[in-house]
């Protein structure tokens, strides 16, 4: 029903032996680690990869600046690149003075500027954080290499006391993500941690082409696909404490490195074709992740995920049948197929929990967004009696919405989800 349900896999689930001692794909894994070399190495493709970065991220002109936050200015800083100077083996860019994020992690005892320094370098890298989810989600161009020494904290010119900036470097490795898969990794986030439903991401993996049909289509493969998930889930997410009326108490934490490890275990058992961009996807968010612990130990990278993937969900940009179906089983019941009161109050407090807003906040969150306004009106279509229904078309017969007005739609919000 919600993010606790996840937590119910047994730890004694065992993922199925594989045939062979080492069952990965060692000529496509050199393939693989030879492309991206080679691709580090062609500087015409690493300034169009920049050129495109700060089309869509550069403060001040980026397209797709608005889906990130404000951090002194939205966007980030990156290096403007001079063609005249550049070659097949050499290429010039602007200098970008700044230091590196974990420059005051690395000390022994933080002064009181030093925290400072802390607290101003852990907002730069939740925007890094939401960067990288726009890049996956959003726009599919991802900067695929966001260790330690491409990411610089970066003064305002002319700021008073002095503000800062995130900066990007290095545009070598870049992924392409197609619409499609940022759409199915999206209903596989919510699928699992919203829901802890495995059957539905293994049909999501079969739709995105990424296991052989002889996999998905064998019951005792699928079964044990299923069973991997679920104990991938249960090692890869640590649940809090449950109180006695079953809520929980807090946020469950993302273990990136258990996470990595399932995965590649997974990967040659049921023989996983992964394209770059996803073995891409996981380096990048478990390096800011890694970056983000050295500063603060108790950060969550799923305080900053969720809302992302759940607005997307909700937008739902592409128009994708795959997204609309994947909203509907989180807020249906599988008995009656009609909206499910418990699970949508269950879905909101979720999001209540990671995003640390107000449940009543998230709801008017929600109503912003397309999917949201659809979610509502189901509700209140499914809610109302049918002969309240006839009576409103009878009274309003002409008008376009049956939605009642805004201080109406305010209190069957709160009535319906108790708020």
């Amino acid at each position: 029903t919600s993010a606790s349900a996840s937590a119910s896999a047994s730890a004694t689930t065992q993922v199925p032996k594989q045939d062979r001692l080492i069952a990965t794909e060692l000529v496509a894994a050199i393939d693989e680690f030879m492309g991206r070399l080679i691709e580090e190495l062609d500087y015409n493709r690493e300034e169009r990869n920049a050129r495109k970065f700060a089309s869509l991220y550069a403060v001040g002109t980026g397209s797709a600046v608005d889906t990130m936050p404000d951090v002194n200015g939205k966007g980030v800083v990156v290096p403007e690149f001079l063609p005249g100077l550049c070659t097949d083996n050499v290429i010039v860019m602007s200098w970008i003075e700044g230091t590196k994020l974990t420059d005051v992690s690395e000390k022994a005892a933080l002064t009181r500027e030093d925290k400072q320094s802390v607290k101003e370098n852990l907002e730069l890298i939740e925007l890094a954080t939401q960067c990288t989810l726009s890049q996956l989600l959003d726009t599919g161009v991802l900067h695929a290499d966001p260790h330690g020494g491409n990411l610089l904290k970066v003064e305002v010119p002319g700021s008073d006391p002095p503000r800062y900036r995130l900066a990007y470097l290095d545009f070598g490795i870049v992924s392409y993500v197609p619409s499609q898969v940022r759409d199915g990794l999206v209903c596989a986030m919510a699928s699992l941690v919203f829901a802890g439903d495995t059957a539905a991401v293994a049909d999501l993996f079969g739709e995105l082409q990424l296991i052989p049909e002889d996999v998905l289509n064998d019951p005792s493969e699928r079964a044990a696909l299923q069973a991997a998930m679920k104990l991938t889930l249960h090692e890869s997410l640590k649940y809090p404490d449950v109180n006695d009326d079953g809520s929980e108490t807090a946020v469950p934490v993302l273990l990136f490195d258990k996470l990595l490890d399932a995965l590649s275990r997974l990967v040659p058992r049921f023989r996983f074709d992964l394209p770059p961009y996803f073995i891409n996807n996981a380096r990048a968010l478990s390096t800011l992740e890694g970056i983000a612990r050295t500063l603060d130990p108790s950060f969550n990278v799923l305080s900053v995920m969720y809302p992302t993937a759940l607005n997307r969900m909700l937008q739902n940009p592409t128009k994708s049948p795959v997204v609309d179906e994947t909203l509907q089983s989180l807020i249906r019941s599988k008995d009656t197929g009609r909206i499910d009161r418990k699970k949508v109050s269950d879905l909101l407090r979720d999001s209540a929990l990671i995003s640390g807003h107000s449940k009543r906040k998230v709801i008017f969150d929600v109503l912003k967004t397309r999917g949201g306004r659809k979610l509502i009106r189901g509700a209140i279509r499914e809610e109302l009696d049918e002969r309240v229904v006839k009576a409103v078309f009878r009274r309003r017969k002409g008008t376009r919405s049956m939605m009642p007005r805004e201080r109406g739609k305010r209190r069957f919000l709160s009535r319906y989800f108790k708020l």
